[in-house]
Order: structure tokens, then C-alpha cells, then sequence
């Protein structure tokens, strides 16, 4: 059961798991005073600024101002998930992962009492022995072949063949009520009105899909008669989402990596073609348009991504649909390129047909993702009349709109403000006022949050713990009426506990919305020696107090001019006037 693991076990293995050892074995660090660094994973330089803290049990690099703990590492380095980086830091810890009854998360893949990944894993083998076995498989087998697939391929795909019939699966499988009721959940068996319940895959070739850990989540199934559809794919699930979940992307990792970028085809097939021909690094979209969830999952393994389309109307289409969905994840150092192949063909028969080599050279030849926004809209206006480039600003404004600010965004606005005759501010004007006017903008990772006192207090606190302790339960905090002061008081009642550090006070606020703010302020210079930590932090605490008792007298003046105030409110008055005074 993958349920919650508990926030008691994340202390206990991030104090059992030395960062600095972590660390090394991916990147040679060296001692450098109390600390260690290193030239920085995560970005390209050649004097070292990465740097890791035994202490905090944090990394931060202030050359790309990426920071965290080991299991940040692990998730921006491995590419792991949560989860997936704890099992890895839990076994080199030799610690067993407790479950939490009851979790809101462990309900979703259990059906009375039924495992649904154990289950999908043995509906897995049992299309794969189909293949292996069933008197019918010659056929499955022939069109495996005529695919140009051996058996090896088929193999390491786990490619398996749903039987022609109505109940295969459900006689196999299906042995309890419970069993039935969990096929019919992972889309396994269906349900018609009449109640009646049958196998969903019928006179298939079996495509297993797995999930960005390696569990089957749900299946693609290929007709091997003319029955429609040609394609049939599972249903959403408790475990099967199309819009985050990829073809291929768990066995392709390692491809990814050598390649250091990956092709995103449409099809099961072609994925499977590829690997056969040698190219490792295909994923496939699970019949929908790319999502911004599948660019996400793909960013965090590669930089680069091409897309492959055919060259018809339909191609190009889905390949404009793709851009929208890009423009808004486009930050610099990311590059889209967009590969379309002649009518007709598609990854598949192309490579069959030009080879590993030539079809990788394609690729490598695709065109960048700027270059066809440009050519998308050039299509749409004429550009030797007066009104065709006026057409072509208006087109271009929303979709610069989406562009992060950047250095590319600054290209792609000179290059379509020269091609409309314009210059790049008059390009713009129109839309910087929809910027400014609309949405407000997420700030950038790499901006430093403005250094508030309450922020600075926070930012102490999570840097040096024993502050919080220090401070004791008699400190009158949550009398003060400002704002943040929940968060505040939140992190020093944790820094009281025991074997509290920067990494375990920071993992306890990973799934709210302000982690990356305190991120941030974990990573901040103070510029202050260690034994002037204790009176910096208590003027931080009188500053504080301070400008609640001035937000608090600016309220009771505002509602005394206003409202009028009660007995005790005047007297909190006249209190606060008079400490002003002193």
C-alpha cells in the first residue's frame, strides 16, 4: 500500500543520511572551512559555488541560486519524485518506510482489499503468457513480426496479446467479487446497462503503460483485424491519468540521459520501433495533446525535447496546439524543436525505411521551436502589405504574452518586430499594458525575496535552530497581529523539538505553498558572525514587536475615527500612544 509516509520518518532519515555523503557521490566535493562545495551540477561554470552544509544539511549554489536537502537532490538530479528519492535515501539508510493507516493517499490504489498495481502487474503477465501460449498467438506473433519487432524487443516491452472472447480476463482473473470489482476499476472489465461485465481488450497486441516509477498503470491495446478503434487505450483510473503519464518514459531514462534530450512521437508502436532501430529515447503521448504536466515531467529529465509530427494538416495542427502549451514553460536553456516527417510516413516507417542514423540526423535537424512560432505565424499574414504586418502584431501579442521574460523572449520579439516593421516597443505596447493589467506574473526561482523582518526572522530560524529553542514557550509571539505570524510561530514551536535542522524543517513544509519562499530564505546571507547570531535575532524579535504595536495603533486610530471604540480598546490606545511617546 503507498500510503503517506509519516512526517516522523522524514526526520529520522534525514538525521540518519549525511548529505555531504550523498552529495559526493555524484559530484567530488571538497572541505572548503566548515563547509564543502564543488562546481555546480546543475549549471555549467568553472569556479565552484556549489556548496553543501553538514550542519543545515542543505545545498546552495549561489551561481544558479538552486538550494535544498538530499531529498531535493534526488529529485532535481536523479529526476526522481518524492516518494521514489525517500525509498532511495531509506535503503541506503537501511530503514523500512512506515505507512500511515487510513491515508487520504493510500485509498485510491486499494479496492477492498485489492492492490491495483499488484493487479495491473498480473495482468501484465497474463497477456504477455497469452502471447507465449495461447493456440490463437501465431497471428499476434505474425504481426510483431511483419513490424520488423524481435523477440527481445517484445520482451523488454512486455508486449502481451488480449485473446479473441468475451471473458478471458474475467475468468483468469477475475476469481472474487472483489478481484472483479478492482478489474472493472483499473478499466480492465467493463459494464454494460444490462450489468453484464466483460473483458474491455479483445483480438489485441497488448502495450503495458507504465507510471514515471515503473508501475503498470494501464494499457494500449492494437487491433490485428480492421475492427475500430485501431487504437484502444485504458480509461481514466484511480492509477491511470493521461494528461501526466507518458509511453515508454520509465524504460527510456537512461536513453534520455545519454541522449541528453527525447522524441515525443504520438504512437505505442513507433516508441517500440525506435528502440528496435536502436533509439532509446522515445516516449509517446497517450492518445491526447500534450499536456503541460507531460513538459514538466519531461523538463525535469532533459532540457531538450522534439516533438515529432507528420508534415499533413492534421500534423501541423496538433504541432500548433503542442506550441501553446510550450510558450509558457519556454525559460532560457530550454530547447523545443519540432520534427515533421513527409505524408504519409511516421516514426515508425521512417525509421524502417532511412535507418538509425539518418532518422537520428532528422532529429537532430528538427526545427527550434522559435523558428516555427515565426513560420506559424508568417503563414497567417502577408507581409507585403501594410495590413498584413499589422495582422501579424496582433497574432504575435498573445503569444509573446505567454513567453517568460528572458533573453529568448527578447529575441523572438526583435526578430517578429523586424519582420512587421516595427519596433520592438511598439510590438509590445499593447501587450505590455495586458501584462501589466492582467494576471500577475509567478516570480522567477532565481529572484530573491525582499528581506521583510518577519522574513529575516523566518530565515534565521530555519539557518539555525537553537535560536527557536533559546527562545523558550514564554515568548508571547502569538499575541502580535502581522502578517506571517502563523508560519512563525509554526517553525519555532518545530525548532523546540528535538534534532531539528535546516533540511528536516524545511521537508516539513514541502507539500504547502510557501516551501519555495522558505527555500529561499534558507539559502539567505545574513552576513552575520556566530556570536552575534543571539542579539541579532532578539533585535529582530524587538523590530517585530515594534511594527505590530505601530500596525495595531494605526488600526485603533483608523476604527476611532470611523467606528468609535470600546472601553478596552481605548484603553489599548492610549497604552500604545504612550510607549510611542517613551
Amino acid at each position: 500500500m503507498a500510503g503517506r509516509i509519516p512526517q516522523h520518518f522524514i526526520d529520522q532519515l534525514l538525521n540518519r543520511v549525511d548529505i555531504v555523503d550523498l552529495i559526493d557521490g555524484y559530484v567530488p566535493l571538497k572541505k572548503a572551512g566548515a563547509n564543502y562545495k564543488a562546481n555546480c551540477p546543475f549549471h555549467g561554470e568553472k569556479t565552484p559555488s556549489f556548496t553543501v552544509s553538514p550542519s543545515k544539511q542543505f545545498y546552495h549554489c549561489f551561481g544558479c541560486g538552486v538550494n535544498g536537502t538530499a531529498i531535493s537532490f534526488l529529485m532535481n538530479y536523479d529526476h526522481m519524485e518524492f516518494r521514489e528519492a525517500i525509498e532511495k535515501l531509506a535503503s541506503s539508510a537501511g530503514l523500512e518506510i512506515p505507512v500511515e493507516a487510513h491515508s487520504a493517499q493510500a485509498q485510491p490504489v486499494v479496492r477492498q482489499g485489492v492492490d491495483l498495481y499488484q493487479l495491473m502487474q498480473e495482468v501484465s503477465d497474463y497477456y504477455q503468457q497469452q502471447l507465449r501460449q495461447h493456440k490463437d498467438k501465431d497471428e499476434a506473433v505474425a504481426y510483431l513480426k511483419q513490424r520488423g519487432l524481435s523477440g527481445e524487443i517484445a520482451k523488454r516491452f512486455a508486449l502481451g496479446y488480449a485473446p479473441e472472447g468475451w471473458d478471458n480476463l474475467l475468468l483468469s482473473l477475475g476469481g472474487s467479487e472483489a478481484r472483479q470489482k478492482a478489474l472493472i476499476d483499473t478499466g480492465m472489465l467493463t459494464q454494460n446497462e444490462k450489468q453484464r461485465v466483460y473483458d474491455r481488450f479483445r483480438h489485441r497486441i497488448m502495450f503495458p503503460i507504465q507510471d514515471h516509477r515503473g508501475r503498470i498503470v494501464g494499457f494500449g491495446g492494437r487491433v490485428l483485424d480492421d475492427g475500430e478503434p485501431k487504437y484502444l487505450n485504458s480509461p481514466e483510473t484511480p492509477i491511470f491519468h493521461k494528461g501526466s503519464e507518458l509511453y515508454g518514459l520509465f524504460a527510456a531514462r537512461g536513453g534520455i540521459k545519454a541522449a541528453d534530450g527525447v522524441l515525443v512521437v504520438e504512437g505505442y508502436m513507433d516508441v517500440v520501433a525506435l528502440a528496435q532501430a536502436g533509439i532509446d529515447n522515445a516516449v509517446a503521448t497517450l492518445g491526447t495533446a500534450t499536456t503541460a504536466m507531460h513538459l514538466q515531467r519531461l523538463l525535469r529529465h532533459t532540457p531538450n525535447i522534439t516533438f515529432s509530427f507528420d508534415g499533413d494538416r492534421a500534423g501541423r495542427a496538433a504541432a500548433g496546439k503542442a506550441l501553446q502549451t510550450c510558450l509558457p514553460l519556454m525559460q532560457d536553456g530550454y530547447q523545443i524543436s519540432f520534427l515533421f516527417l513527409p505524408d504519409g510516413e511516421d516514426p515508425d516507417s521512417m525509421v524502417r525505411k532511412v535507418g538509425q542514423q539518418q532518422f537520428s540526423q532528422l532529429v537532430a535537424d528538427a526545427q527550434p521551436l522559435t523558428d516555427f512560432l515565426i513560420d506559424h505565424l508568417r503563414q497567417q499574414a502577408d507581409l507585403s502589405r501594410l495590413d498584413g504586418r499589422a495582422k501579424l502584431a496582433k497574432l504575435a501579442r498573445p503569444m509573446i504574452a505567454q513567453l517568460p521574460d528572458g533573453v529568448l523572449r527578447k529575441l523572438v520579439v526583435e526578430k517578429l518586430a523586424r519582420l512587421a516593421q516595427l519596433t520592438p516597443q511598439d510590438l509590445l505596447s499593447a501587450n505590455e499594458k495586458t501584462r501589466q493589467t492582467g494576471r500577475p506574473r509567478m516570480a522567477k526561482a532565481s529572484q530573491p525575496l525582499p528581506m521583510t523582518v518577519i522574513r529575516r526572522i523566518i530565515s534565521l530560524l530555519l539557518q539555525h535552530p537553537h535560536l527557536g529553542r533559546e527562545l523558550g514557550t514564554d515568548h508571547g509571539l502569538e499575541k502580535l497581529q502581522i502578517r506571517g505570524i502563523e508560519l512563525l510561530l509554526q517553525l519555532v514551536e518545530q525548532c523546540q523539538q528535538n534534532e531539528v535542522n535546516t533540511a528536516s524543517l524545511l521537508e516539513r513544509h514541502r507539500q504547502e505553498s510557501h516551501f519555495a519562499a522558505l527555500e529561499k530564505l534558507a539559502a539567505h546571507d545574513h552576513l552575520i558572525e556566530a556570536e552575534d547570531l543571539a542579539t541579532a535575532f532578539g533585535g529582530l524579535l524587538v523590530q517585530l514587536r515594534g511594527e505590530a504595536a505601530e500596525a495595531e495603533l494605526e488600526r485603533l486610530l483608523d476604527k476611532a475615527r470611523h467606528e468609535g471604540l470600546q472601553p478596552d480598546e481605548k484603553q489599548q490606545l492610549n497604552e500604545l500612544l504612550n510607549a510611542r511617546k517613551a
